[in-house]
Protein backbone atom coordinates (compact mmCIF):
# COMPACT_ATOMS: atom_id res chain seq x y z
CA UNK A 1 0.00 0.00 0.00
CA UNK A 2 1.26 3.49 -0.83
CA UNK A 3 2.04 5.86 2.06
CA UNK A 4 -0.86 8.21 2.82
CA UNK A 5 1.28 11.25 2.06
CA UNK A 6 1.48 10.12 -1.57
CA UNK A 7 -2.32 10.08 -1.71
CA UNK A 8 -2.46 13.57 -0.22
CA UNK A 9 0.10 14.76 -2.77
CA UNK A 10 -2.14 13.46 -5.57
CA UNK A 11 -5.17 15.30 -4.17
CA UNK A 12 -3.17 18.52 -3.88
CA UNK A 13 -2.09 18.19 -7.52
CA UNK A 14 -5.68 17.57 -8.58
CA UNK A 15 -6.90 20.53 -6.53
CA UNK A 16 -4.26 22.87 -7.97
CA UNK A 17 -4.91 21.68 -11.53
CA UNK A 18 -8.64 22.12 -11.06
CA UNK A 19 -8.36 25.57 -9.47
CA UNK A 20 -6.13 26.81 -12.30
CA UNK A 21 -8.14 25.06 -15.03
CA UNK A 22 -5.15 22.93 -16.03
CA UNK A 23 -5.34 19.47 -17.58
CA UNK A 24 -3.40 16.79 -15.64
CA UNK A 25 -0.39 15.37 -17.50
CA UNK A 26 -2.22 12.04 -17.86
CA UNK A 27 -5.77 10.95 -17.14
CA UNK A 28 -4.43 8.35 -14.69
CA UNK A 29 -3.28 11.24 -12.48
CA UNK A 30 -6.95 11.59 -11.55
CA UNK A 31 -7.34 7.99 -10.39
CA UNK A 32 -7.06 7.04 -6.72
CA UNK A 33 -7.52 3.59 -5.22
CA UNK A 34 -10.33 3.06 -2.74
CA UNK A 35 -7.87 2.53 0.13
CA UNK A 36 -6.03 5.75 -0.75
CA UNK A 37 -9.29 7.67 -0.97
CA UNK A 38 -10.56 6.29 2.34
CA UNK A 39 -7.41 7.60 4.02
CA UNK A 40 -8.00 11.09 2.58
CA UNK A 41 -11.72 11.61 3.20
CA UNK A 42 -11.39 15.16 4.62
CA UNK A 43 -9.34 16.27 1.63
CA UNK A 44 -11.78 14.74 -0.87
CA UNK A 45 -14.67 16.32 1.04
CA UNK A 46 -12.96 19.70 0.74
CA UNK A 47 -12.48 19.09 -2.97
CA UNK A 48 -16.22 18.45 -3.32
CA UNK A 49 -17.10 21.51 -1.25
CA UNK A 50 -14.95 23.53 -3.65
CA UNK A 51 -17.03 22.39 -6.62
CA UNK A 52 -15.32 19.23 -7.84
CA UNK A 53 -17.04 16.38 -9.68
CA UNK A 54 -15.89 12.96 -8.45
CA UNK A 55 -16.56 9.41 -9.68
CA UNK A 56 -17.25 6.95 -6.87
CA UNK A 57 -18.10 3.26 -6.50
CA UNK A 58 -21.47 2.35 -5.01
CA UNK A 59 -23.21 -0.90 -4.11
CA UNK A 60 -24.72 -1.15 -7.61
CA UNK A 61 -22.71 0.69 -10.29
CA UNK A 62 -20.15 3.50 -10.54
CA UNK A 63 -21.57 6.96 -9.99
CA UNK A 64 -20.67 10.59 -10.55
CA UNK A 65 -21.11 12.88 -7.57
CA UNK A 66 -20.83 16.48 -6.40
CA UNK A 67 -21.93 18.60 -3.46
CA UNK A 68 -25.66 19.25 -3.48
CA UNK A 69 -24.98 22.93 -2.74
CA UNK A 70 -22.71 23.56 -5.75
CA UNK A 71 -24.79 24.86 -8.66
CA UNK A 72 -21.92 24.84 -11.16
CA UNK A 73 -20.96 21.25 -10.33
CA UNK A 74 -24.58 20.15 -10.82
CA UNK A 75 -24.59 21.81 -14.24
CA UNK A 76 -21.26 20.15 -15.08
CA UNK A 77 -22.68 16.71 -14.37
CA UNK A 78 -25.64 17.33 -16.67
CA UNK A 79 -23.28 18.57 -19.37
CA UNK A 80 -20.65 15.82 -19.14
CA UNK A 81 -23.34 13.13 -19.34
CA UNK A 82 -25.28 14.88 -22.09
CA UNK A 83 -28.22 14.72 -19.69
CA UNK A 84 -31.18 17.10 -20.11
CA UNK A 85 -31.25 19.72 -17.36
CA UNK A 86 -34.86 18.83 -16.55
CA UNK A 87 -34.05 15.17 -15.90
CA UNK A 88 -33.87 14.74 -12.10
CA UNK A 89 -30.84 13.40 -10.22
CA UNK A 90 -30.84 11.66 -6.86
CA UNK A 91 -28.99 12.49 -3.65
CA UNK A 92 -27.18 10.08 -1.36
CA UNK A 93 -26.73 10.34 2.40
CA UNK A 94 -24.65 8.79 5.15
CA UNK A 95 -27.43 7.08 7.08
CA UNK A 96 -31.18 6.66 7.31
CA UNK A 97 -31.45 9.07 10.25
CA UNK A 98 -30.33 11.94 7.99
CA UNK A 99 -33.20 11.49 5.53
CA UNK A 100 -35.93 13.42 7.45
CA UNK A 101 -33.76 16.55 7.47
CA UNK A 102 -33.56 16.63 3.68
CA UNK A 103 -36.86 14.99 2.65
CA UNK A 104 -40.40 14.98 3.98
CA UNK A 105 -40.99 11.59 5.59
CA UNK A 106 -44.31 12.47 7.23
CA UNK A 107 -46.78 9.60 7.04
CA UNK A 108 -44.27 6.86 6.23
CA UNK A 109 -44.89 3.62 8.14
CA UNK A 110 -42.58 3.41 11.14
CA UNK A 111 -39.46 1.39 10.39
CA UNK A 112 -39.95 1.34 6.60
CA UNK A 113 -36.87 3.43 5.80
CA UNK A 114 -34.66 1.20 7.92
CA UNK A 115 -36.14 -1.89 6.30
CA UNK A 116 -35.22 -0.67 2.81
CA UNK A 117 -31.93 1.12 3.49
CA UNK A 118 -28.96 0.97 3.36
CA UNK A 119 -29.20 -0.94 0.11
CA UNK A 120 -29.63 -0.79 -3.67
CA UNK A 121 -32.87 1.20 -3.51
CA UNK A 122 -33.70 4.82 -4.41
CA UNK A 123 -36.72 6.25 -2.60
CA UNK A 124 -38.76 9.08 -4.08
CA UNK A 125 -40.00 11.27 -1.24
CA UNK A 126 -41.69 14.70 -1.15
CA UNK A 127 -39.57 17.81 -0.80
CA UNK A 128 -39.93 19.89 2.34
CA UNK A 129 -42.07 23.01 1.95
CA UNK A 130 -38.93 24.94 2.85
CA UNK A 131 -36.57 22.81 0.81
CA UNK A 132 -33.02 22.75 2.28
CA UNK A 133 -31.63 21.36 -0.97
CA UNK A 134 -30.17 23.46 -3.76
CA UNK A 135 -32.94 25.20 -5.70
CA UNK A 136 -31.03 24.39 -8.89
CA UNK A 137 -31.23 20.64 -8.25
CA UNK A 138 -34.33 19.27 -9.97
CA UNK A 139 -36.16 22.63 -9.77
CA UNK A 140 -39.29 21.33 -11.51
CA UNK A 141 -39.63 18.17 -9.42
CA UNK A 142 -41.72 17.91 -6.26
CA UNK A 143 -40.07 14.66 -5.17
CA UNK A 144 -36.49 13.87 -4.15
CA UNK A 145 -34.73 10.63 -5.03
CA UNK A 146 -32.66 9.61 -2.01
CA UNK A 147 -30.16 6.79 -1.53
CA UNK A 148 -28.24 5.40 1.41
CA UNK A 149 -25.90 3.01 -0.35
CA UNK A 150 -24.57 -0.17 1.15
CA UNK A 151 -21.04 1.06 0.36
CA UNK A 152 -19.01 2.37 3.26
CA UNK A 153 -16.89 4.84 1.31
CA UNK A 154 -19.77 6.90 -0.08
CA UNK A 155 -21.53 6.98 3.28
CA UNK A 156 -18.33 7.98 5.08
CA UNK A 157 -17.78 10.72 2.52
CA UNK A 158 -21.26 12.17 3.14
CA UNK A 159 -20.66 12.03 6.90
CA UNK A 160 -17.25 13.71 6.54
CA UNK A 161 -18.75 16.51 4.46
CA UNK A 162 -21.39 17.03 7.13
CA UNK A 163 -18.74 17.37 9.84
CA UNK A 164 -16.73 19.72 7.64
CA UNK A 165 -19.84 21.86 7.24
CA UNK A 166 -20.17 22.19 11.03
CA UNK A 167 -16.46 22.50 11.90
CA UNK A 168 -16.16 18.98 13.19
CA UNK A 169 -19.37 18.73 15.19
CA UNK A 170 -21.70 15.79 14.66
CA UNK A 171 -24.45 16.70 12.25
CA UNK A 172 -26.66 15.16 9.61
CA UNK A 173 -24.72 13.95 6.61
CA UNK A 174 -24.20 16.31 3.72
CA UNK A 175 -26.00 15.12 0.57
CA UNK A 176 -24.05 14.26 -2.53
CA UNK A 177 -25.74 14.48 -5.90
CA UNK A 178 -25.40 10.99 -7.39
CA UNK A 179 -26.03 9.71 -10.90
CA UNK A 180 -24.58 6.94 -13.05
CA UNK A 181 -21.04 7.36 -14.40
CA UNK A 182 -21.75 7.15 -18.11
CA UNK A 183 -22.90 9.16 -21.06
CA UNK A 184 -26.67 9.46 -21.04
CA UNK A 185 -28.11 6.42 -22.81
CA UNK A 186 -24.97 4.28 -22.49
CA UNK A 187 -24.68 1.15 -20.36
CA UNK A 188 -23.93 1.64 -16.67
CA UNK A 189 -20.35 1.06 -15.54
CA UNK A 190 -19.08 -1.72 -13.27
CA UNK A 191 -15.40 -0.70 -13.62
CA UNK A 192 -13.76 2.66 -14.11
CA UNK A 193 -12.46 1.76 -17.58
CA UNK A 194 -16.04 1.53 -18.80
CA UNK A 195 -16.65 5.26 -18.37
CA UNK A 196 -13.28 6.45 -19.70
CA UNK A 197 -15.13 8.63 -22.23
CA UNK A 198 -15.99 11.07 -19.44
CA UNK A 199 -12.66 10.93 -17.56
CA UNK A 200 -11.51 14.27 -19.02
CA UNK A 201 -14.54 15.98 -17.43
CA UNK A 202 -13.98 14.49 -13.96
CA UNK A 203 -11.75 15.92 -11.23
CA UNK A 204 -11.15 12.68 -9.32
CA UNK A 205 -11.90 9.00 -9.96
CA UNK A 206 -12.07 6.65 -6.99
CA UNK A 207 -11.27 3.14 -8.19
CA UNK A 208 -13.06 0.57 -6.06
CA UNK A 209 -12.33 -2.27 -8.49
CA UNK A 210 -15.02 -4.28 -10.28
CA UNK A 211 -18.39 -3.84 -8.60
CA UNK A 212 -19.66 -7.07 -10.13
CA UNK A 213 -18.13 -9.84 -12.22
CA UNK A 214 -21.53 -10.92 -13.49
CA UNK A 215 -21.87 -10.61 -17.27
CA UNK A 216 -25.68 -10.37 -17.15
CA UNK A 217 -27.33 -7.11 -18.16
CA UNK A 218 -29.17 -7.15 -14.83
CA UNK A 219 -25.86 -6.48 -13.06
CA UNK A 220 -25.94 -3.00 -14.62
CA UNK A 221 -29.56 -2.24 -13.79
CA UNK A 222 -28.73 0.11 -10.93
CA UNK A 223 -30.88 0.68 -7.89
CA UNK A 224 -34.57 -0.11 -7.70
CA UNK A 225 -36.51 3.18 -7.72
CA UNK A 226 -39.74 3.30 -5.73
CA UNK A 227 -42.11 6.24 -5.27
CA UNK A 228 -43.24 6.42 -1.64
CA UNK A 229 -45.03 9.77 -1.90
CA UNK A 230 -48.38 8.00 -1.33
CA UNK A 231 -47.17 5.58 1.33
CA UNK A 232 -49.34 7.35 3.93
CA UNK A 233 -52.30 6.09 1.86
CA UNK A 234 -50.86 2.59 1.77
CA UNK A 235 -49.58 2.87 -1.81
CA UNK A 236 -46.26 2.61 -3.64
CA UNK A 237 -45.14 2.78 -7.27
CA UNK A 238 -42.10 1.13 -8.87
CA UNK A 239 -40.40 3.60 -11.22
CA UNK A 240 -37.48 1.34 -12.18
CA UNK A 241 -37.17 -2.39 -11.50
CA UNK A 242 -33.44 -2.21 -10.81
CA UNK A 243 -31.38 -4.81 -8.98
CA UNK A 244 -33.51 -5.23 -5.85
CA UNK A 245 -37.08 -5.44 -7.15
CA UNK A 246 -38.17 -8.69 -5.52
CA UNK A 247 -36.78 -7.93 -2.06
CA UNK A 248 -38.14 -4.38 -2.19
CA UNK A 249 -41.65 -5.49 -3.14
CA UNK A 250 -41.57 -8.15 -0.43
CA UNK A 251 -40.71 -5.55 2.20
CA UNK A 252 -43.34 -3.10 0.97
CA UNK A 253 -46.18 -5.59 0.61
CA UNK A 254 -45.51 -8.39 3.07
CA UNK A 255 -43.75 -6.30 5.68
CA UNK A 256 -45.81 -3.11 5.58
CA UNK A 257 -49.01 -3.93 3.71
CA UNK A 258 -48.49 -1.38 0.95
CA UNK A 259 -50.18 -1.89 -2.41
CA UNK A 260 -48.84 -1.01 -5.87
CA UNK A 261 -50.53 1.64 -7.95
CA UNK A 262 -50.12 2.63 -11.58
CA UNK A 263 -49.02 6.22 -12.07
CA UNK A 264 -51.52 7.93 -14.35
Amino acid sequence: MKPHWLSLSKILRIFCSWQHNCIPSTMTDKIMSLSEAAAQLPQIAQLLWSGAVVAVPTDTIYGVSCSVHCEQAIKRIHQLKGRPMNKPMAICLDEVDSIPYWCNTTGLPQGLLNALLPGPVTLLLPKHSRDPLNAHLNPDAHLVGVRVTDHGFVRDLCATMGRLETNGFRSVGHPLVLTSANLSGDASALRIEEFSAIWPELDLIVDGGPISTCAKTSARSGSTIVDLSKASKGLYHIIRRGSALNSTVQILEDGYGLRPYIDA
